[in-house]
């Protein structure tokens, strides 16, 4: 093992295992599919099998490490790659959960590293989750596309996954899959299309949406109650904000009538095609403040 890893468990061979993991940063809009993988963490009630040191692949004058008072002492909040074990209700085979930061350095040590932990345990399928903002309206389902190294993974996901020919900068979940692929790994990406002008914290109903294919394609029971609420509340505050701007809500009925129009066409993500954005931030910044004062304070 490298010597950047932390094991907080025994690493063992498992049943059958397969990797699903999210990488805050470039792949990952707003922290939304992270928060998918955290849910599932708690929800399965993984254990901690490992993690990574963050030292080696953090530039700090990038991104500041953050000190918080816990149980009255100050500590450091170091960016956090770790490793997960599960074996939820329903499910016939084990799940590893890696949750993390896209690093800044050594990209091919670190996702050399997560190689290792997979082959220890015996994986040879990863399912890596990520988001990213779209001209999609926040009040129609999350929409949810495929990039796969087979066929086999788009009757799994009962989704289709679209020859890609694009050519140009990559994400870690870029260069984690094409490096699994070489190990001659099955791997698929499923990327949320977030609504691009909602910007402050996760949006759940990302959550909702990617945690309900792993349900419906690995045959687990994830109990969402949780996410409901928050969705329930995320969705009334952007209603709240919505009805004093009548720009605004012009924008969003003109994409509600494309996403229905379209049925929709959903975008290829970041590592495959580049993403053209429409902009809106004149028409919603009081939105933006709004949810994220909303934040603060909770």
């Amino acid at each position: 093992m490298h010597e950047a890893l932390r094991q907080l468990n025994e690493i063992r061979p498992l049943d059958d295992p397969v990797l699903v993991g999210a990488l805050s940063g470039f792949t990952d809009s707003s922290g939304a599919a992270l928060a998918a993988v955290d849910y599932l963490i708690e929800a399965w009630n993984a254990e901690p099998l490992a993690e990574i040191d963050p030292e080696p692949f953090f530039d700090f004058t990038v991104q500041r490490p953050r000190v918080g008072l816990v149980d009255g002492e100050r500590k450091i909040d170091w960016p956090t790659n770790r490793f997960y074990v599960a074996r939820p209700e329903g499910a016939t085979r084990d799940f590893v959960l890696l949750s993390g930061v896209e690093p800044h350095l050594r990209w091919r040590q670190f996702t050399g590293i997560i190689a290792s932990i997979a082959e220890a345990v015996g994986s040879t399928m990863s399912i890596t989750l990520g988001a990213q903002p779209a001209g999609v309206p926040h009040t129609r389902p999350v929409p949810v596309s495929l990039s796969a190294s087979e066929a086999s993974f788009e009757q799994l996901f009962n989704l289709k996954a679209p020859e890609s020919r694009y050519q140009g900068q990559t994400g870690i979940v870029g260069v984690l899959n094409l490096g699994l692929r070489d190990r001659g790994w099955k791997n698929a990406s499923l990327w949320a299309m977030v609504p691009h002008y909602i910007t402050v914290g996760p949006n759940p109903n990302v959550a909702m949406s990617l945690i309900g294919i792993i349900d419906q394609s690995f045959g687990t029971s994830t109990d969402i109650q949780a996410l409901r609420e928050d969705a329930a509340q995320f969705e009334e505050q952007v209603r709240s904000v919505l009805a004093d701007s009548d720009e605004a809500t012009t924008y969003i009925q003109q994409l509600e009538e494309q996403y229905d129009a379209q049925n929709p066409p959903l975008p290829a993500p970041r590592d495959t095609q580049p993403l053209e954005l429409p902009s809106a931030e004149d028409l919603l910044t009081d939105l933006e403040r709004f949810l994220k004062d909303q934040r603060q304070s909770d």
